[in-house]
């Protein structure tokens, strides 16, 4: 049986240790960033196999065998200086993407830094380490440990003495050295790009001026889906025109379009009971134990053991009540939640330093201000309850919003100090007799409350052995089957469609995935997909095997293959035929417009003209371009703010009407101070350009990345 979950992911800093009693040295994501170490060599064979790449960097192939040197580099570095360490695939997952990242720097981004010729010179690292300056990266580990203050001698000592005595630390420290030379070299390219940032101040009025000033104005128009005319049509050829005409726009990388269907492993009935077998024999187990740590660590146990005290509501709420009405050393269980059996033993118990209490609620909205006709409804409501006219339960459903929606207003378990609910409220329960109805105040409106348990200071602690209920090799190999049916009778005369509903399976599809940036909705990980996919001899019309992704088994058809280029026409056909009918009415009412225009000298001339009327703007701003009966149009709206006072545009072909517009006035608006306004646009655009340099840099390098091909 296959792999079925995924452990979660773990983050792991890398760490330099010099093995002679100093502090360790951590060298921090953002700097590793801009890292090229000695394993990143020019001399590494490049081969020119397809099969043997993993990707393209700046035109040039990356080998499998260069990249998994980087990686396992990387890998040789954390292990030496994290001794034990567990290297798992999650771990791998994420060295890989550092060796990945690694390569491209030092193919792509570190060249521009060799044409500007960016050094550290040796005077400069001597006065960031043992200088004047010492950068706060190395004061931070090279600290006195009794005064927490930065130790220069320290410093000066592990230089002089202990790297020339330990190979292993004066290897660490050259390691050290090199990358935070590179990220130094980093920094002083990305200090050159925000220093030529700046703002003009009429840039500065500009912005400020677009952001606060609106305008009057008067637009008559003749919306373009108000005109009919069956006589209008867009041809095939008109449509495929627009498209080479707006390359840009409708270019598309090589994708491919497949139907698919997915089998979900779950376990059966029968794979439940055997689960709860074993969780009844854990059980008997469990209450003879003596180190009950040990034993929730050698049954693998989802939960490991917690020494802490647990309150009431800690637990599932099938459970809570069981488990604080037990006994040190008694053993509950075992109890199934959510697809797991769960065994539980009391190994202790203690008093909490606040009371804890159950208690349900309705709320009852306040009409305004009228709170006194809010606790009458209460009453009300109350005495409907008694009578049974209605239940408490059906009540709260229907007027709470809060985490007792949906449970008949229960609010758990709650502690003295709880901000889940009103204070008034959690005063209430804890002074009112059990069961009995209550009304009281609080922000949010008009309670009726009530207790439903006795006041809890009880606090336990709790081994627990849980376990997920997983598939059988039986149950794995029924779905397995089935999913080999489905195979069998695709390469038949029915369509996918057909044999999925027959076997009671959902078709799926995932249309445009492409292998440089893989992704099918609803699978985290689609690269076994990807595998078969862009294989060189799958073509469309082709069939998958049977593939095993994370236990879900998956039978997948090319239902179209997609080469470099212009997008497919129908595709696109809906967008263009509209926006290009809209030429075609802009056309046929340019005339009439025009006539109206020429015999007009105010909107409204024009407007009873064209027998329509005209639209008042009071206020039209870049922020808020939908215009009265025409919606959002960039072109009008950008008339609007470039016309002069008291003039009228000539005809205007919007996107989506035709239009003249009056400029009335500008409104007067308060100026924003043109100082702070530099600021905070320089600021802004400082840390726009450090990402789009960057990112510009490695899109024009053309990275591919065809790691699928080698990893699930």
């Amino acid at each position: 049986m296959s792999n079925k979950y995924n452990n979660e992911e773990q983050s792991v800093l890398q760490k330099i240790q010099n093995q002679t009693g100093c502090l360790l040295l951590v060298i921090g994501i953002a700097m590793i960033a801009f890292v090229l170490t000695d394993l990143v060599s020019s001399g590494s064979s490049i081969f020119s196999s397809d099969e043997n790449s993993v990707g393209e960097v700046a035109g040039k192939p990356l080998s499998y065998d260069e990249f998994n040197r980087t990686f396992e580099g990387l890998k040789s570095q954390l292990i030496q200086n994290n001794p034990g360490i567990a290297f798992d695939e999650n771990m791998s997952k994420q060295y890989r993407e550092q060796a990945w990242n690694m390569i491209i720097e030092s193919r792509v981004v570190e060249p521009e830094y060799e044409k500007l010729a960016l050094t550290v010179s040796p005077a400069e690292l001597k006065d960031l380490t043992i200088g004047d300056n010492t950068h706060p990266q190395i004061q931070r580990s090279f600290r006195d440990p009794e005064t927490n203050q930065f130790d220069k001698q320290r410093l000066i000592r592990f230089l002089k003495e202990d790297i020339n005595a330990n190979p292993e630390a004066l290897q660490s420290w050259n390691s050290f050295q090199q990358q935070f030379t590179a990220g130094l070299i980093a920094q002083k390219y990305n200090q050159l790009i925000i220093s030529s940032v700046y703002t003009t101040d009429l840039e500065a009025v500009n912005s400020g001026r677009d952001n606060n000033q609106t305008k009057n104005a008067t637009i008559v128009s003749l919306p373009y889906n108000e005109f009919e005319d069956s006589t209008l049509m867009v041809s095939d050829s008109e449509i495929l025109t627009y498209i080479k005409a707006h390359p840009a726009k409708y270019k598309e990388d090589a994708n491919r379009d497949i139907e698919f269907i997915r089998l979900n492993v779950t376990p059966s009935r029968e794979d439940s009971m055997d689960m709860m077998y074993q969780s009844k024999e854990i059980a008997q187990k469990f209450s003879e134990a003596n180190d009950d740590s040990a034993f929730v660590s050698i049954m693998n146990s989802e939960t490991p053991f917690n020494k802490s005290y647990q309150i009431r509501g800690s637990f599932p709420a099938s459970v809570d009540d069981a488990l604080f009405s037990a006994s040190i050393g008694d053993v509950i269980g075992p109890n199934q939640e959510n697809g797991v059996y769960s065994v539980y033993k009391i190994t202790d118990t203690g008093l909490d330093s606040l009371p804890s209490i159950r208690g349900s609620h309705i709320l009852i909205n306040v009409a305004g201000t009228d709170t006194a006709k809010a606790e009458r409804d209460a009453r009300e409501l109350i005495a409907q309850i008694k009578s049974g006219a209605t239940t408490f339960e059906a009540e709260a459903n229907n007027k709470n919003y809060d985490a007792s929606r949906g449970k008949g207003g229960d609010m758990g378990w709650v502690r003295k100090d709880t901000r889940s609910y009103p204070r008034r409220l959690i005063n209430r329960l804890f002074t009112s007799p059990q069961n009995q109805y209550f009304v009281t105040r609080s922000k949010k409106g008009v309670h009726i409350g009530k207790t439903t348990s006795k006041i809890s200071r009880k606090t336990i602690q709790v081994a627990v052995v849980d376990q997920k209920i997983f598939p059988s090799t039986k149950t794995d190999g029924e779905y397995y089957k089935m999913a080999g049916e489905f195979l069998s009778k695709i390469n038949g005369d029915k369509s996918f469609e057909e044999v999925a509903e027959e076997l009671g399976l959902t078709k799926r599809v995932a249309n445009k995935i492409n292998e440089n940036t893989l992704a099918i909705p609803g699978i985290s990980n689609p690269n076994p997909i990807a595998k078969w996919l862009f294989n060189n001899s799958t073509k469309e019309g082709d069939i998958s095997s049977i593939i095993d992704i994370n236990g879900s088994y998956f039978v997948a058809r090319v239902t179209h293959v997609k080469p470099d280029g212009l997008v497919d026409i129908e595709e696109v056909r809906t967008i263009i035929d509209e926006i290009l009918l809209n030429e075609k009415k802009s056309d046929k009412l340019f005339s009439k417009l025009d006539v109206a225009l020429n015999n007009s000298n105010t909107p409204e001339e024009l407007a009873e003209k064209l027998e329509t009327n005209p639209v008042s703007i009071p206020a039209a701003s870049f922020s808020s371009s939908s215009i009265p009966y025409i919606g959002s149009d960039q072109i009008i709206t950008g008339t609007i703010f470039g016309l002069p006072v008291v003039t009228k545009s000539e005809i205007i072909r919007g996107e989506r009407a035709l239009a003249v517009v009056y400029l009335n006035n500008d409104n007067e608006y308060e100026a924003s101070d043109v100082e702070v306004l530099k600021l905070q646009n320089t600021d802004q655009s400082k840390q726009d350009f450090q990402q789009k340099v960057r990112q510009t840099i490695i899109e024009n390098a053309d990275v591919v990345d065809l790691r699928y091909r080698f990893y699930n």
